[in-house]
């Protein structure tokens, strides 16, 4: 194609773009009518709708998608079951058939202008909730089609939003829906717990049959007069008269309850036979009329509930004042069982998760936030699905407004525990954008950077544009938009128009990054007044507000504009102040370097860190060992919530054994990487010294010996292949200085008895690279290590492999690990790399890197020789007190270890088994066998203690515990584990994080 063409070619696509941006908004507009029987004794629904489906798009259209959500609780093949599964909740995974739920018995019939098409076909899409309707016609611009059709809902328990609790029923989610067509294209999106939902506006007409003791509340207005009668004599009941059944609500047979609403996209209901009700009006402020509300809860819970109502008025009020006036003629709020989070909005209802331990204060939040999103996901339709932002964000920024959260735990500050949650995540480089899709975000940080950030983000873009200003936009945005499917541009739109300020850093710096929030106050000069110096420290393009607080109370605020490195502010303030700093409304998660005037805690145990000062904890610890015996001494160290990046712990400690003194530290900083494919870069380093030997051969007190570990480590953590990930990759070169000492046994000339004495020390330099990949995703979580490791005469390489391999049962699996190892000698004298052979069964003498924790570092007989670890052969019986261990090799070891858990009971025990060879084996052991296996029982206590009973062995095995233990052999058999070796203490904080 000539440059011409290609010229023309670009100017055409350009002019479409243009002519596309220019076209008039239009929506679809969509009308149901569904009649429905509650079938109470099958959980079922058996019901019939009809939808108009008006296309008031510029395109003509062939089909139209539909969600059948019940379909997803059919089985555990649906999106809803991955993301489930994903997040750790396998309830339904594991559910009976019985309890499942699903859609059937649809029969499509459309007509056109008064045609029917009876027998409509549909195709299946890729997940079992969503179907395309193929139109027996096209369906044109302007014109519109009626679709009717029968339907069966089996309803599940309560997995998620749609479910029964006995007879007590929450039905969302549940009839034959329209996916939304807008400029953007179809919409059909999975039912899923963590994202919510996006729908055509109309009018729905609903009809529910069902027993007439039950007490149904919907979506829109009830139509029987005789109905709300029942209901206003409910809610006239006194306190006093609950739980005890009044005549008229004893009520037999059955009723239909009618609902209808305007300007819907959705409809809900739910329906118990015990709620109380409370009912009362509520005048809308802006608006000149007044609406009818309802709040219905257990008895259970009345006390809790008791000012539920008020709730219910103070959110009205609050989001008519704010943000408009609301439409409809009722507003509800239920509760009921739920499990998709505390709350979930519908049109004009909300339900609220039945819990007994809510506490007043947070329900009211519950109330105010559930509420509210009648404005935002009701009356401004959003796809909540792909911008979360606008309707979950936006809401929590008010209910943070009208219902300030009240801080539960004392020591994290007084911006609470959800600013506490949104710092922790910051010092972990957690964040993820705030403008991500929904299903996108980690279970943690959809809690967090939706609900959170994005109201602390929008308290700083209310505070820089002026409250005044912020809410005539907010006003603007509802009016121009209610009703209708605001689009992202279309709120930026409105909000640029309303500021005299450029808001480029909020929408295009602020909203797309993963950057936590990070000012640090670099210094306060006099200067006809005070020159306060700023640093960026988070660099991400945005203006900040500096505070100078008087001693009288008062304080002055300033903002700069938007920068990226650091910015002075000028105060004129002559006389003395009592601090400056980052104002409140910017949600810096570091709040240490946010004054000038800042301090030093040292606090008892272990704490928060939330406050301007640097704080330290000093904590008592403890010790022991066979060497040392108990070890009495202190902790101090810095590992906090919110993770510092800096971090370090050290413990000296009093050895009253060796009446000498031990103890360990370390030292981490964590640089975070905000692009390309490390994720973060640790530098550790860590030291300890313990006794490891002792003797008191013919003399009176003991002499000990002791070794001296350094070892600095730098560990690069790769970027997740994506957010949601659970795979987990790192690499790590660490080095080792170790010295150790050893004792020299001499003959005394005079009575010829050996003695002890210190003969000095060696010192040992060793290196070791390793690759570590982890996946733990919820079944069958598998890792893999590959590990070189190199000293003075020898190499080693490895390679690891664990998987659990879980049953279709809860919490039972099988357990597989593999080992291969690779030995090279470079040193002619084989004595002296004896202690770094591979070995079957690792133990104390085996741990020359001293990166394990022994009891009992290098005893060969009694009780601490019987601890062992997970590394090399992973055998459980140690063959010690032979020359050579039994599986020792300088040349190759493969090793498999089983585990299974037991299927019958829910104990903590599991049977293992162990097989193994190696280079010489045959040559090498005693029977001449080339396998070493053993069997057994494993009491498994945690994940860091484990109890090993050896009950089936090899020969050589048994040949060895018969004449090495003549008495007491099963007792001298039994192993124990201490997996303490690969836990990373620097990362125990941010561990709390994980999905």
């Amino acid at each position: 194609m000539n440059r011409k063409r290609i010229l023309l070619w670009a100017i055409a696509i350009m002019l479409g773009q243009f002519c596309q941006a220019q076209r008039a908004y239009w929506q679809q507009k969509v009308d149901h009518q569904i009649a429905v029987t509650l079938d109470d004794e099958q959980h079922m629904l058996r019901g019939h709708s009809r939808i108009n489906y008006q296309n008031n798009s510029p395109d003509t259209l062939r089909f139209i998608y539909f969600h059948l959500y019940p379909n997803a609780f059919r089985s555990d093949r649906t999106a809803y079951e991955r993301q489930a599964v994903e997040h750790g909740d396998t309830k339904h995974y594991f559910s009976d058939e019985e309890d499942r739920g699903f859609m059937d018995s649809l029969k499509f019939v459309t007509s056109f202008n008064g045609n029917d098409f009876a027998g409509a076909g549909f195709v299946a899409t890729g997940d079992p909730d969503i179907i395309r309707l193929i139109l027996p016609q096209p369906l044109l611009p302007g014109s519109g089609v009626d679709i009717s059709t029968d339907f069966r809902v089996k309803i599940p328990l309560t997995f998620s939003r749609l479910g029964h609790e006995d007879n007590a029923y929450q039905i969302s989610q549940w009839f034959p829906k329209p996916a939304v067509y807008d400029a953007h294209g179809w919409h059909p999106v999975p039912y899923l717990d963590q994202g919510e939902f996006y729908g055509e506006f109309g009018t729905f007409t609903v009809a529910i049959t069902l027993p007439a003791d039950y007490i149904v509340m919907g979506t829109g207005n009830i139509m029987e007069a005789s109905e709300r009668d029942w209901l206003r004599q409910l809610a006239a009941r006194s306190d006093d008269s609950i739980g005890k059944e009044p005549a008229n609500r004893s009520r037999t047979g059955w009723k239909t309850v009618t609902f209808h609403e305007e300007n819907v996209h959705d409809f809900a209901w739910f329906a118990d036979k015990q709620w109380i009700v409370r009912e009362d009006t509520i005048p809308v402020p802006g608006s000149g009329h007044t609406i009818t509300a309802y709040v219905c809860y257990s008895p259970k819970h009345k006390e809790i509930w008791k000012n539920s109502m008020a709730s219910l008025k103070q959110a009205v009020n609050g989001f008519s004042n704010r943000v408009g006036a609301y439409p409809y003629q009722s507003i509800k709020i239920v509760e009921a069982a739920l499990v998709s989070g505390g709350g979930m909005e519908y049109p004009t209802i909300a339900v609220i998760g039945a819990s007994q331990d809510l506490k007043e204060d947070a329900l009211h939040q519950v109330i105010v936030h559930e509420a509210g999103h009648n404005w935002f996901y009701g009356i401004l339709g959003s796809n909540e699905r792909k911008y979360p932002w606008m309707d979950e964000g936006i809401n929590s920024f008010y209910e943070k407004q009208m219902a300030p959260e009240t801080v539960v735990v004392k020591p994290i500050g007084a911006k609470g525990l959800n600013f506490f949650a949104y710092a922790m995540l910051s010092s972990v480089n957690r964040l993820l954008p705030a403008d991500t899709a929904a299903e996108l975000y980690p279970a943690i940080n959809y809690a967090v950077d939706v609900y959170e950030k994005n109201a602390y983000y929008l308290q700083w873009l209310q505070a820089y544009m002026g409250a005044d200003q912020f809410e005539a936009a907010m006003k603007d945005y509802y009016e121009q938009w209610k009703f209708k499917h605001p689009q992202p541009q279309d709120f930026i739109n409105v909000f640029r128009s309303h500021s005299g300020k450029k808001l480029d850093w909020f929408f295009d710096s602020l909203m797309p990054t993963t950057q936590g929030v990070d000012y640090a106050i670099k210094s306060v000069k006099r200067a006809k007044g005070w020159d306060v110096t700023v640093v960026n420290k988070s660099r991400v393009f945005a203006p900040v507000q500096v505070c100078l607080y008087q001693d009288n109370g008062d304080s002055l605020c300033h903002w700069s504009p938007p920068f990226l490195e650091k910015t002075t502010l000028h105060f004129e303030q002559e006389g003395d102040y009592k601090k400056i700093g980052i104002s409140p409304v910017i949600p810096d998660a570091l709040a240490r370097n946010n004054f000038d005037k800042t301090g030093f805690k040292l606090r008892p145990f272990i704490g928060f860190n939330m406050d301007p000062a640097t704080k330290v904890w000093l904590a008592p610890a403890l010790g022991f060992n066979y060497y040392n015996g108990f070890m009495l001494g202190g902790l101090l160290h810095n590992f906090t919530l919110p993770q510092n990046r800096f971090q370090f712990a050290l413990a000296p400690l009093y050895a009253f054994g060796s009446g000498s003194f031990a103890g360990g530290g370390l030292a981490s900083y964590t640089s975070y990487c905000h692009s390309g494919w490390l994720k973060e870069i640790e530098w550790k380093v860590g030291a300890k010294t313990f006794s490891a030997i002792k003797s008191n051969l013919n003399i009176p007190e003991y002499i000990y010996g002791r070794y001296i570990k350094v070892a600095p480590e730098v560990v690069f953590h790769l970027r997740k292949p994506h957010w949601r990930s659970t795979v987990e990759r790192s690499l790590s070169l660490k080095g080792y200085w170790i010295r150790e000492d050893y004792l020299d046994f001499n003959q005394d000339p005079v009575d010829s008895l050996y003695r002890p004495a210190l003969g000095g020390y060696h010192d040992n330099f060793y290196g070791k690279l390793r690759y570590m990949h982890r996946n733990e995703r919820t079944f069958n979580p598998f890792s893999y290590t590959f590990e070189g490791q190199i000293g003075a005469g020898f190499a080693k390489v490895s390679a690891e492999a664990n998987i659990r391999i879980d049953y279709h049962m809860k919490n039972k699996g099988l357990y597989l690990r593999a080992y291969a190892g690779k030995f090279f000698a470079f040193s002619a004298n084989t004595r002296e790399l004896d202690r770094y052979r591979l070995t079957t069964t690792y133990s104390g003498a085996n741990d020359y890197l001293y990166d394990e924790t022994y009891l009992g570092r290098n005893m060969r007989t009694g009780f601490y020789a019987q601890q062992m670890s997970m590394k090399e052969g992973g055998f459980k019986i140690n063959t010690l007190q032979y020359g050579a261990q039994l599986g020792y090799s300088d040349n190759w070891l493969l090793a498999l270890n089983l585990k299974t858990d037991l299927p019958l009971w829910n104990l903590p025990l599991r049977l293992f088994a162990d097989v193994a060879t190696c280079a010489n084996m045959k040559q090498n052991s005693p029977s001449g066998a080339v396998l070493l296996y053993e069997a057994g029982i494993e009491i498994y206590i945690s994940n860091y203690l484990s109890v090993y009973l050896p009950l089936v062995m090899s020969k050589d095995y048994a040949d060895y515990t018969k004449s090495i233990y003549p008495e007491n052999r099963f007792l001298r058999t039994i192993a124990f584990s201490l997996n303490l070796g690969d836990m990373n203490w620097s990362k125990l904080t941010s561990s709390l994080l994980k999905m």
